[in-house]
């Protein structure tokens, strides 16, 4: 093929340039445009630089002459875009010719650049990691690393330039080993071999060397890359292992079978101890030293499975010799592999064991199974290390070459290390005295270790103590837990009785709360039988007996018990007795909690007994007075003094009796009954008083609470009693005392609310007064109040504001709150604490949470990602169309599910559990998140934060203002954040107000926060402001 064929395969295969002598482009192919994204018309008349700039152009002034004279150059050069090229210049004419021409042929060599550079690395970290050593091909030593220089012993300038076999120890290999090398690299075929050398203080030093030849383009060696490994420690611990072998074998029995047990070899000890020749027993089965009995029985057959498995077996075996005489043999069976893991025969190593042998290997054995489970370490008799176990080692923290030779005290906090205490714990030692208990120590790093311990002084065969073992186990995380357990127990002990009883019902412990509830001393109790507080006939009980039958299988029992105190009276306990389990599961303890219900009970025997006597009122059924005075009593006394009493008088009763006969106002007074008894609680108690007359009794209530009982009760005694001649109207008015302000027994109460029930009557009956004017003065101001609020409702007098939550370290807002607030046509703004509760408590909550909802999300759709957050009352959340509702709100406002957040107290979640589950996870089925408002001011947070699917925390403001000033509420705050991390829930802070509170939450790792700091409560024009302006500082500080 001539040049010019030459030249078309090149310009069809390969990016081309032409070049005339003064380095300008002449031309160029399509692919030599292409590879360099440009135009032969940008080229033209150019010098190479146009697409070669000077900081990466290998061809310079030099090269170019080079070329010129040589006829032929190549470069690898590198783009300004990173790419990796190789060049090759040919010259076309003479060197001095005028025409001549420099043609270039380009390729881009990027990815052979890069695996270049890998491999590169690769050898690099190779050479780090390993000794390496550089040879020519002929064997002489060229270069050497630090690191194999290390192993070796000699400095690099020492090995270069002599021969590789120099290196090495021609006493301890055969010549020939060395010596085949290098024919073999030559070849291209890289050897291992392991060499010895002596290092240079004469100790005789391993390698596993690697030779691997480097061939150059035409397939001849161009260099050798030798890399060596130190095994010196793995050829001594072979070594010692096979000295091992042979001394087992020379003091052992041994007996070798294959996979099927039959025999293949035996050694002298093992034909001695049998007294067979060995001829009698090759080929044998192992059987044969076994008993009849045994040796075709499952258990066998199992046995020699394991072996085939590749399981071990060891212990203590009875085998019968040829005389028939029984044997013990200490053995372990032991299944050997081959190189690729085949099992290819069993090895049993085996001594016959005397019964004083017996003994002391079951004694072996212990202290082995100490040693394995248990952190040991062995001191001198001053407290020096001599001995320290891998479990002890690692429970410290330390290496072995790190506290051998040291004294004890280095684990010993350093001021106890310097008392006279611990020099004394060492001289009792010294004289021979165990110590135990559990001991606090120092690891490596400073972190306390707890440890259950033993310090045991050994003995020498005179007597004398000569050095001390000490056996621990690591009791840290059980003590943390303990603590643990411990603080819950002690909170429980100071509000609650408690006694802890042996499995048995031995009294162990009783506290002070209980033994006084029984009237018992402590020494009164300890040591007898739980059955002393029972009453002889239930203590023989079956019933009592099968009690504590479940107790010892570990089953809880619980419930409410009579229980006899040491004046004999009786003692209602409500109680729950908690099996404790030791470690390994078995019921170890029982603990009792028990809450003392006497008075509770009491009271409810007086209702029973008031509900069961009292039934004499003919017209009725009613109790009477006599048994209203015992009830009132009663409550008095198990409510703390607190009581309600609604003194009830029918108004107009007179005239039904004379206009409808007595029979007729029988019949009404028996209608009115039973409607007063559909109104009262099982707490509560009615009787009948006088001829018209009825008293309720009831335990304490708040305000609002009696003023729903009262429009209650006058709304269904006041409805028409249907007679065969029509329809009966009646009026009631109502008198009310509340004790103890009104007053303390039950005649002072009655005697209260008769002369309230007389205020009533003149102020135009068919109403209910308190005894107390400021009472009255207060229930009418809500009346009022809640009268406005209906009126405000729909006059629109309400507005809702918006705090902002604030990112805490952006500092940009992430979501506002929804506050609703109450701007009164007369009496201005009203705070939500005073109209919020009024609200929930007559109805009005409902309408005003459902505009509050709409409103706050459609304003917030024109807030572009910023959510907002809006509180939900119980009432509302215990609507069975709340969800639909929320739903529908987000259709109609068009805000998307994610920007909403319903705000929910503890409160909404204690009624019904099961009912909120379902609310609340329908709830996120529409996309919306969930908060849990308050948190930690409630009853059982935790409980709620595992069982309900909250998106949020927020931390209530009464824990923030005091975390500045208060440790236990900065420590509160903290358990908090870390409970929302460990729970993947975000945390928002409440009633941010100072520098100093947002300074120690961004430090805490808070994620929002709000507060009057940061931003009051504003209007939704302002929060836009907000909004735009918070953007534009965000942006500025981006440009700069």
């Amino acid at each position: 093929m001539d040049a010019t064929a030459d030249a078309q395969v090149l310009n069809q295969l390969f990016a081309c340039a032409r070049y005339n002598r003064g380095r300008d482009i002449i031309a160029a192919n399509p692919g030599f445009c292409r590879l360099f994204n440009t135009q032969l018309e940008a080229l033209q008349d150019k010098g190479e630089v146009a697409f070669r700039p000077l900081a990466h152009n290998p061809v310079d002034d030099a090269a170019w002459k080079h070329i010129l004279s040589s006829g032929k150059a190549q470069f690898q050069w590198q783009a300004p875009d990173r790419r990796w090229f190789l060049s090759r210049f040919v010259r076309v004419g003479e060197r001095d010719q005028v025409g001549t021409e420099i043609f270039e042929v380009v390729a881009e060599i990027s990815a052979i650049k890069k695996k270049e550079v890998e491999l590169t690395s690769r050898m690099i970290a190779l050479g780090n990691a390993t000794g390496l050593m550089r040879l020519s091909p002929d064997g002489f030593i060229t270069e050497v690393n630090s690191q194999f220089a290390g192993l070796i012993g000699q400095g690099a300038d020492a090995c270069v330039g002599r021969h590789f076999t120099a290196l090495f120890e021609k006493n301890t290999q055969k010549a020939a080993d060395l010596h085949r090398i290098l024919p073999t690299l030559h070849k291209g075929e890289p050897y291992s071999a392991e060499l010895c050398f002596m290092d240079r203080d004469r100790l005789r030093r391993w390698l596993r060397c690697t030779f691997a030849p480097v061939m150059d383009d035409e397939g001849h060696l161009f260099e050798i890359l030798h890399y060596a490994f130190d095994i010196t420690e793995q050829k001594t611990v072979h070594a010692e292992f096979r000295a091992q072998v042979t001394a087992i074998e020379k003091s052992n029995a041994m007996v070798t079978f294959d996979m099927a047990g039959t025999i293949l070899d035996a050694n002298a000890h093992f034909l001695q101890a049998t007294g067979y020749a060995r001829e009698d027993i090759i080929g044998r089965h192992h059987r044969m030293f076994v008993e009849r009995s045994s040796a075709y029985g499952v258990d066998y057959a199992a046995f020699w499975s394991d072996l085939r498995q590749g399981k071990h077996r060891s212990g203590l075996f009875k085998r019968f010799g040829k005389d028939g005489r029984e044997l013990w043999l200490q053995a372990t069976y032991n299944p050997i592999a081959d190189t690729n893991g085949e099992l290819i025969k069993v090895v049993k190593y085996a001594s016959v064991v005397t019964e004083e042998k017996l003994l002391q290997a079951e004694h072996q054995s212990q202290i082995a199974a100490i040693h394995q489970t248990q952190c040991v370490i062995a001191f001198d008799l001053d407290g020096t290390i001599l001995d320290a176990n891998d479990n002890f080692l690692n429970a410290m923290g330390y290496r072995f070459s790190e506290v051998n030779g040291q004294h004890h005290r280095m684990f010993v906090d350093p001021t106890y290390a310097t008392s006279p205490d611990y020099a004394q714990f060492w001289q009792d030692l010294a004289q021979g005295q165990h110590k135990s208990g559990e001991y606090r120590r120092l690891r490596k790093d400073g972190r306390d270790v707890w440890l259950q311990a033993t310090y045991n002084p050994i003995m020498d065969m005179s007597g004398r103590t000569f050095k001390i073992v000490k056996y621990a186990t690591d009791i840290t995380a059980e003590r943390e837990r303990h603590v643990d357990v411990q603080g819950q127990i002690t909170a429980i002990q100071r509000s609650q009785g408690v006694a802890f009883f042996d499995m048995d019902g031995t009294i162990l412990e009783v506290n002070d709360n209980l033994l006084e509830t029984l009237g018992y001393q402590l020494s009164e109790l300890q040591g007898r039988h739980h059955s002393k507080l029972v009453g002889r006939e239930a203590a023989e009980s079956p019933e009592y007996l099968s009690f504590w039958q479940e107790l010892r299988k570990g089953t809880y029992q619980s419930g409410l018990q009579k229980r006899f105190g040491k004046d004999g009276r009786e003692i209602w306990l409500q109680c729950s007795y908690n099996p404790i389990l030791d470690l390994n599961g078995r019921p170890l303890k029982v603990m009792k909690i028990a809450t003392d219900v006497s008075a509770n009970i009491a009271l409810a025997e007086a209702f029973e007994d008031a509900k069961r006597q009292a039934q004499h009122d003919v017209a009725t059924s009613l109790p009477n007075r006599a048994k209203l005075m015992s009830f009132m009593n009663a409550m008095l006394a198990s409510q703390g003094g607190s009581m309600v009493v609604f003194y009830i008088d029918l108004d107009r009763f007179k005239p039904i009796n004379d206009t409808h006969g007595h029979h007729v106002g029988d019949r009404v007074l028996g209608e009115v009954a039973d409607r007063l008894r559909r109104v009262i609680r099982d707490d509560q108690l009615v009787a009948r008083v006088g001829g018209d007359e009825f008293v309720i009794a009831a335990p304490g209530l708040p305000t609002e609470a009696i003023d729903r009982f009262c429009q209650r009760l006058l709304e269904t005694v006041t409805a028409p009693i249907h007679h065969e001649t029509g329809e009966i109207s009646i009026g009631v008015s109502v008198g009310i005392a509340i004790a103890p302000t009104d007053g303390s027994t039950p005649d002072e109460l009655l005697r209260a609310a008769d002369s309230a029930l007389y205020k009533s009557k003149q102020n135009g009956r068919g109403q209910y007064s308190f005894f107390s004017s400021e009472m009255n003065e207060r229930i009418n101001a809500r009346r009022r109040l809640a009268e406005d609020m209906r009126h405000s409702l729909a006059a629109g007098d309400f507005i809702v504001e918006y705090q902002p939550r604030f990112d805490t370290r952006a500092r940009k807002i992430r979501s506002v709150e929804a506050l609703v607030r109450w701007e009164h046509p007369e009496r201005g703004r009203i705070s939500p604490a005073d109209f919020i509760p009024l609200a929930e408590q007559c109805g009005i909550i409902t309408p005003l949470g459902e505009w509050v909802l709409r409103t706050a999300c459609a304003t917030a759709v024109n807030w572009e990602g910023v959510g907002v957050s809006v509180n939900v009352s119980p009432v509302q959340f215990h609507d069975p169309q709340f969800v639909e509702k929320v739903a529908a709100c987000l259709q109609e406002t068009g805000l998307p599910p994610h920007l909403l957040e319903l705000e929910i107290t503890e409160g909404v979640l204690l009624d019904d559990a099961a009912r909120a589950t379902e609310t609340l996870e329908a709830l996120k089925k529409l996309g919306l998140r969930l908060a849990m408002d308050d948190f930690g001011t409630g009853y059982s947070s935790l409980s709620y934060l595992r069982n309900f699917p909250f998106d949020v925390i927020k931390i209530d403001r009464s824990f923030v203002s005091d975390i500045a000033t208060n440790q236990g509420a900065r420590h509160i705050v903290q358990a908090i954040l870390g409970l929302g991390r460990a729970l993947g829930l975000s945390v928002t802070a409440e009633g941010v107000e100072t520098n100093e509170q947002l300074t120690l939450l961004t430090a805490d790792h808070c994620d929002e926060v709000q507060g009057f700091l940061l931003a009051r409560p504003l209007r939704s024009s302002k929060i836009d402001e907000l909004i735009v302006e918070l953007s534009s500082q965000q942006s500025k500080r981006h440009a700069t």
